[in-house]
């Protein structure tokens, strides 16, 4: 049963998938990523897509905490974390229908284990005024980072009115203070912007080191969660059992009960600049997770009360870009698709959604069908192009048939290369917001942009790369 961090290694131990122990010393300030892409890299290998190890590294240089990196590194290991004693079995395969991952989610978000809070039931070292940047290995992935960064942060904070929010920021560990990044239109900073109307800062808690069934409901969003749903309710529904939340020690925020590290702090409307003073002029961020960096700019300033930790406890950490962070954007991607494609009726079509890594688990998700009429050659067109409209992070969609592996970057390359007609089978929407941290999508890149006009507008783009239902025939795949 797997109710935290450390019941999750040994969940996966028992599986077979055993964590590689590192007992050198390590440099979590840009030596620990560059070892791990060191590691996967190879010719003929993305390390943006190649799955990651699992690491425990015992001996990091800077903070007093072993690492963990790599726990969400492969989709079979993100679905045997999401369900790991296999009451739904595998995730489909080409020419069965079966519980993807998305469709998982959607079940759990429909049926939710609200949270419960109580006293703290597992023994905690407290630090008022701890300075984090001694006492946490927060890593670095190249020389021009902002600074030592927290990558698995999840903040917790609810609103007066009880409604809740779970989601993932990156933190910045600066010298003399803390940053975190947060998405100016995402939940999170609705709650900071109500609570500065009232005239205070929004108490929350920074969990680290978690059950893995939180980090993935914590991925979801819009329209599969709407404001004020619940991550946590449906953690606790992925685990059949509510989650635990203990209150803070110096506010009257909660963190959860069970994770490794917590960070107690409040968010105001504060900013300030991401990097120290003494930064170059052009100074980046910290890799993203489509593998560029964008310019820096002014962040939120975490204004930080105490720390606390289990004893012997693990920090947990992620690469940045690459495949874990494209597996855990991706879950909460497929689900967002799904929820789309049977808002627009054609849920009984769908066999599976996979977000692809090559996208960052956003940009790029393949849809697999099982057409049953000659209608269906135009309901799915129209179905994904309303569901890619709905989404920003939906730059390109291939619908694919049944017989193709969607989870398969070179199968989906074989339907695109054999099932794809470039007049018949490209459905472009209108110009619609993006992501501005995909560059395509900058106003510099962008046909007929002009000075002044916004980042993070793109069409989607709708590749049907399913036969047309009359052709069946004509396509149907060699089988060995």
């Amino acid at each position: 049963m797997i109710g935290d961090l450390r019941s999750a290694l040994d969940a996966l131990a028992r599986a077979g998938d055993t964590v590689q122990v590192v007992d050198a010393p390590v440099d979590p300030q840009i030596g620990l990523i560059a070892g791990i892409f060191r590691t996967i890299r190879a010719p003929g290998r993305s390390w943006m897509t190649v799955e990651q190890p699992l690491h425990l590294y015992r001996r990091p240089l800077h903070g007093r905490f072993p690492i963990v990196t790599g726990l969400f590194g492969s989709r079979s290991r993100l679905r045997f974390l999401l369900d790991p004693d296999q009451r739904h079995g595998a995730e489909p395969a080409p020419g069965s229908a079966g519980s993807g991952n998305a469709a998982l989610l959607l079940d759990a978000i429909a049926a939710p284990q609200p949270v419960m809070r109580g006293r703290a039931t597992m023994p905690r070292m407290v630090m008022p005024g701890a300075d984090l940047r001694m006492w946490l290995p927060a890593t670095t992935c190249t020389a021009g980072d902002p600074g030592p960064t927290i990558t698995m942060g999840l903040v917790h904070a609810r609103d007066d009115a009880g409604r809740a929010n779970a989601s993932v920021h990156r933190i910045t560990l600066k010298r003399r203070s803390a940053t975190i990044g947060i998405n100016p239109t995402g939940h999170l900073a609705r709650m900071i912007a109500a609570a500065a109307a009232r005239g205070h800062r929004l108490p929350v808690s920074v969990n680290i080191g978690l059950d893995p069934a939180v980090y993935i409901a914590a991925a979801l969003s819009r329209p599969a969660m709407a404001y004020g749903d619940d991550e946590l309710a449906v953690a606790g529904a992925l685990r059949g059992r509510p989650l635990a939340l203990a209150p803070c020690f110096t506010s009257d925020a909660w963190f959860i009960d069970h994770a490794e590290i917590v960070i107690e702090a409040r968010l105001g409307p504060e900013t300030e600049p991401e990097h120290e003073p003494d930064a170059p002029a052009d100074a980046r961020t910290m890799p993203e997770y489509l593998g560029y960096t964008s310019p820096a700019g002014p962040v939120t300033t975490l204004h930080v009360d105490a720390l606390s930790h289990r004893p012997d406890a693990l920090y947990q950490a992620v690469t940045g870009p690459g495949r874990e962070q494209a597996e855990l954007l991706g879950a909460g991607q497929e689900a967002a698709m799904l929820t789309m494609l049977r808002k627009a009726g054609i849920g009984d079509l769908v066999q599976d959604v996979v977000a692809a890594p090559a996208g960052g688990g956003h940009l790029l998700t393949a849809v697999r069908l099982a057409k049953t009429a000659p209608a269906d050659d135009l309901r799915v067109v129209r179905a994904a192009c309303d569901a890619a409209a709905a989404l920003p992070a939906a730059k390109l969609v291939v619908l694919v048939d049944d017989d193709v592996d969607a989870r398969a970057g070179d199968d989906l390359l074989w339907a695109i290369a054999t099932r794809f007609h470039p007049v018949r089978d490209l459905h472009p929407t209108a110009e619609l917001p993006g992501t501005p941290l995909d560059p395509s999508q900058s106003a510099a890149a962008r046909p007929g942009a002009r000075a002044g006009d916004p980042d993070g507008l793109t069409a989607r783009q709708i590749l049907d790369c399913t036969v047309p239902f009359h052709l069946r025939d004509r396509f149907r795949r060699a089988v060995f």
